[in-house]
């Protein structure tokens, strides 16, 4: 039987790895071209610069191709999805109430009845409704991004050597941003539907935690370029 929490976690860490891995090179690009003592100690290390610019980047497309995958076998966003709609059970009320008297180790809270009567329980049109929005940005990841995830990346393919600028030049950082935040909105609102029996929408929730690598890399950068 499929662990609900355990899958949220698992889907919850891969969404984390794209974020972070994606936000971290975007901001120390966008540090180079704002702070020249940055852009300084870049180009004095560029060696070494080249080659965290270029992990950074193969791990996000990595990630991004293994959570867009069409294998049913592996954790997908399409598979996320799945799996919890086949776990609906765990959405219950009976499920959550459950889950609140073990956290308290037996002992009924003061307002877990009340909390009960308005907790909503997901159905499974909920959880094919977020399978049909997936499948718009599953479209966009299949046409702009799969082809440098299975050409340049998985594979050298020989038909694109010496076209790696022509597969990039399809991307473009704002469609990257909304593929992210969608995988994070799906995250937030499936977690919010087990933890705490609450309906809530994808639009309700925004990404911030590329905020929070925006800080961590301009204080590391600020550091090695001091």
């Amino acid at each position: 039987m499929t662990n609900v929490e355990k899958l949220l976690q698992e889907y919850r860490n891969e969404v984390n790895i794209a974020v972070s891995s994606f936000y971290t090179w975007k901001t120390i690009n966008g540090l180079a071209k704002s702070d020249d003592k940055v852009l300084c100690a870049l180009n004095t290390n560029g060696l070494s610069w080249n080659i965290i610019a270029h992990s950074l980047q193969i791990t996000f497309l990595t990630v991004l191709g293994r959570i867009f995958d069409n294998n049913p076998r592996s954790l997908t966003v399409n598979s996320f999805i799945c799996k919890c709609r086949d776990a609906i059970r765990q959405f219950s009320k009976a499920s959550l109430e459950a889950r609140r008297l073990n956290g308290s180790h037996g002992v009924r809270p003061d307002y877990l009845d009340d909390y009960l009567k308005d907790a909503c329980e997901p159905s499974s049109a909920d959880f094919d409704a977020l399978d049909r929005a997936a499948q718009k940005y599953k479209t966009i990841y299949q046409k702009n991004y799969h082809p440098i995830r299975n050409k340049l990346i998985a594979h050298k393919d020989y038909a694109t050597m010496g076209s790696r600028d022509s597969l990039y030049a399809k991307t473009n950082i704002g469609e990257i941003e909304e593929l992210l935040l969608f995988l994070h909105q799906i995250e937030k609102v499936v977690d919010q539907w087990y933890l705490n029996g609450r309906m809530t929408n994808l639009s309700d929730y925004k990404l911030s935690i590329d905020q929070r690598i925006r800080d961590d890399v301009g204080t590391l950068m600020g550091k090695l370029s001091s």
